[in-house]
């Protein structure tokens, strides 16, 4: 089993995306945010984009909400096998589709079963551009800074 770090590209660039530094975050947050940061590259790259990796990333976002509601049950099934495949730290996955609040706009809940047995919930808005957002609440400043509990026990 794998220590609970962050990946090697966030701890040589010393940061989280969005420039959160890695010191200013929990050992245990490091790893989430980690994930969600792999989670959401995932997410964000178009099935076929790589070469070597064809079923890497998602198929085109733009033909799958067009096909909205009869695509979603086909895209929540290449989500889970896509992420399970290619997060190593995934034991677990859950995808339950949410209800649009945005005409256009797929929202989906993610909860997650991290390997050592930690449970996140993580939520997933995706656009009609093909941008895909993760977000934790870890991302919206909750998260816990080293020697101090977590608000909300980690979720």
């Amino acid at each position: 089993m794998t220590e609970p770090n962050p990946s090697l590209y966030e701890m040589l660039l010393q940061n989280f995306d969005g420039e959160l530094d890695l010191h200013r975050v929990s050992e245990q947050d490091q790893h989430t945010l980690s994930v969600l940061d792999n989670l959401q590259r995932i997410l964000n790259c178009r099935a076929g984009a790589l070469s070597h990796l064809p079923d890497y990333g998602l198929p085109d976002m733009g033909t799958v909400l067009q096909g909205l509601p009869a695509t979603a049950h086909t895209l929540m099934k290449t989500m889970t096998d896509t992420l399970l495949k290619y997060e190593p730290r995934l034991a677990a996955l859950a995808i339950e589709l949410l209800p649009q609040v945005l005409p256009g706009h797929l929202e989906c809940a993610l909860d997650v079963q991290l390997k050592g047995g930690r449970r996140v919930s993580f939520g997933t808005t995706m656009g009609p551009e093909g941008k895909v957002l993760v977000r934790h609440l870890t991302r919206q400043n909750f998260f816990s800074t080293a020697g101090m509990d977590h608000p909300r026990g980690g979720r």
